[in-house]
């Protein structure tokens, strides 16, 4: 968890300075799209870190500076496009990023109930082995036994 979380505080650290480089030098908002995503994903990889409820002490400091990292970069973010005039551009690309975390969640949520059937499924194929392995031929045993008396 210490890397992923070091990964991510990463991530944000390279797209908040690049954010700010591109703020500096141009007045192209477009530019700043690909960094705006790398913030998005950063933000939901962190919650589900802190959801998990696995982190170190150390580990929820930095995912704590991290979030509120995110928080002000975004918030620069959505000035910068308010300012050059694209706020309903900064609206329509906030929609679609959390269109496409429902899409990533439910996604996961798929694949972790695809896990979950296969291995209830294998639990059941399981059981009817033990019972065909072993209470059958007991029964047989016994039936036979006692026909033979």
């Amino acid at each position: 968890m210490i890397a992923e979380i070091s990964a991510i505080v990463a991530g944000v650290n390279a797209a908040t300075s690049a954010i700010k480089r591109v703020a500096e030098t141009t007045n192209d908002i477009s530019s700043i799209s690909s960094f705006l995503s790398t913030l998005g994903g950063a933000e939901v990889e962190l919650a589900r870190a802190q959801n998990s409820g696995s982190l170190s002490e150390a580990d929820a400091v930095k995912a704590a500076l991290a979030k509120k990292q995110i928080q002000e970069t975004m918030q620069e973010v959505k000035d910068l496009f308010m300012v050059s005039g694209n706020g309903q551009l900064y609206n329509e690309a906030m929609l679609a990023m959390a269109a496409a975390r429902k899409a990533k969640q439910a996604e996961l949520a798929k694949a972790i109930a695809a896990k979950k059937k296969f291995w209830k499924d294998v639990k059941e194929i399981g059981a009817v082995v033990a019972v065909l392995v072993f209470l059958v031929p007991m029964c047989l045993a016994i039936l036979i036994g006692y026909l033979t008396k």
